[in-house]
């Protein structure tokens, strides 16, 4: 019988450990959780739809595609004293009171909060040229998840 030095079955160990463990990640967490995802498109010079109602205490993503061919902006005081996620692309970035998102031309944001407050939450693109660039999120009040 062939035996493995003990370093190469600890790190075959460990390896396969890690594997397992970034196989159920955030990814298998995000499939597992209830989400609500809404779809926004981000045009010359607006946004559709520009009301979004939603429940709070449910995990919300937030899709915003810029179709037009200008940057615009994403802002809200929704992210306020809130954890969220932003991607854009490969790019991704994850914090507290991030305050606005810019999205270039012919991209798409992801905005993901994992528990949204109970609201109304009003949103805007605060390019000074694209002055009526706004929508409001109703988030309506929904019962807790069950842990």
């Amino acid at each position: 019988m062939t035996r493995m030095p003990f370093f190469v079955a600890s790190g075959l160990t460990a390896f396969i450990g890690l594997a397992i463990i970034f196989s159920v990640g955030p990814s298998s967490v995000h499939a597992q959780t209830d989400w609500q995802t809404v779809e926004i498109k981000a045009e010359e010079y607006s946004f559709t739809p520009r009301r979004i109602q939603v429940k709070s205490n449910r995990p919300l993503e937030l899709v915003i595609e810029n179709e037009g061919h200008e940057p615009h902006q994403f802002r809200s005081a929704l992210f306020k004293d809130q954890m969220i996620e932003v991607e854009i692309g490969e790019s991704a970035v994850r914090g507290r009171n991030i305050e606005e998102v810019d999205i270039a031309a012919g991209q798409t944001a992801r905005i993901k909060l994992l528990s949204p407050p109970a609201g109304q939450f009003d949103f805007q693109c605060r390019i000074p040229s694209h002055h009526g660039m706004d929508g409001m999120i109703l988030i309506e009040a929904d019962q807790p998840l069950p842990r």
